[in-house]
């Protein structure tokens, strides 16, 4: 109760926050590696569940800096980049970033496929021969090869926001991402199998555009359900048994924080990033995720067995 508490007085200091400043600075140069923007004070209560509490000025104004602020191209040749003297003040967006925001809007019930439509179309444009995406543009030119990091937002903002049926287009791509998490066993390298990140077997909580093992599962359910494809279950049953030591009694605990000091994007936080993401907690949004994975595999494999995992 005392949590519940603290949370919601969190979730008011960030609506307070977003709510506080009629010019509220929604990104930057060095937006990718500060924890305390509007942007991340909006993608924590989304991830929540609670979009619909995000002050609607606030909304109104991230879809204009998409409008207006944003260079709508990914830039990976010299063609690519802005030649005005205007265009070349804008800024320029990964392929995550631009799938969080778009989450985050849709969910809020924007209609970006009519009022932005570049949005869709740039994350459908930019998927690699294996399946996924990269937000480094050199991986165009030069690798091919993608980032699990930089494929799943992209792959979830169509998965979970196409509220009719699928094009072609985002069918090819929906099933080239499964693929793609599929021949890499969620975390591991196709080339010699090891486990490319550890810190990818540790669930988080607010994830923003961080991976891990339950993130790329539940992608492979919903994907299972909404495009009536065979889930892989032995994988699910692996990546089960590796989240073992962070379930508890049926409930997902957190195993790391996207802001760990220690890691790559260390920075400044905010009461309610702080709040949802101690280590160790449980977290009643992961749990559900968890729950989701194992509802859908107990239509395919012995309920027991289901139970067991957990």
């Amino acid at each position: 109760m005392e949590n519940n508490q603290s949370i919601c007085l969190a979730i008011d200091e960030s609506i307070r926050f977003l709510d506080s400043s009629p010019n509220l600075k929604f990104s930057s140069e060095y937006s990718r590696h500060k924890w305390n923007g509007a942007w991340w004070h909006m993608a924590a209560i989304h991830e929540m569940g609670e979009v619909d509490k995000i002050p609607e000025s606030a909304i109104v104004q991230a879809k204009g800096w998409l409008e207006t602020q944003v260079w709508q191209k990914f830039i990976v040749s010299p063609n690519d980049h802005p030649t005005s003297e205007s265009d070349k003040m804008k800024m320029d967006c990964c392929h995550c970033e631009l799938a969080v925001y778009y989450m985050i809007l849709q969910a809020y019930g924007c209609d970006l496929d009519h009022e932005l439509p570049w949005i869709r179309e740039w994350l459908l444009k930019y998927q690699l021969p294996d399946g996924g995406l990269n937000c480094d543009p050199d991986a165009y030119v030069h690798s091919h090869k993608s980032s699990i990091v930089s494929t799943l937002p992209p792959l979830e903002a169509i998965l979970w926001h196409t509220n009719r049926d699928f094009t072609e287009q985002e069918a090819v791509f929906l099933d080239e991402g499964a693929r793609y998490l599929i021949e890499h066993r969620l975390v591991c390298s196709k080339h010699d199998g090891n486990i490319i990140n550890t810190d990818w077997l540790k669930p988080c909580f607010p994830r923003f555009f961080e991976y891990d093992i339950l993130r790329g599962m539940s992608y492979l359910v919903e994907w299972s359900r909404r495009r009536n494809k065979a889930l892989p279950d032995e994988l699910i049953v692996e990546g089960l048994e590796r989240l073992k030591p962070y379930i508890r009694a049926g409930n997902m605990r957190i195993g790391r924080q996207v802001f760990d000091p220690q890691g790559p994007w260390n920075g400044d936080t905010f009461p309610l990033l702080e709040e949802l993401s101690r280590i160790g907690d449980v977290s009643p949004y992961l749990t559900s995720q968890l729950d989701r994975v194992i509802e859908q595999m107990s239509n395919t494999v012995d309920r027991q067995d289901v139970s067991d995992m957990k």
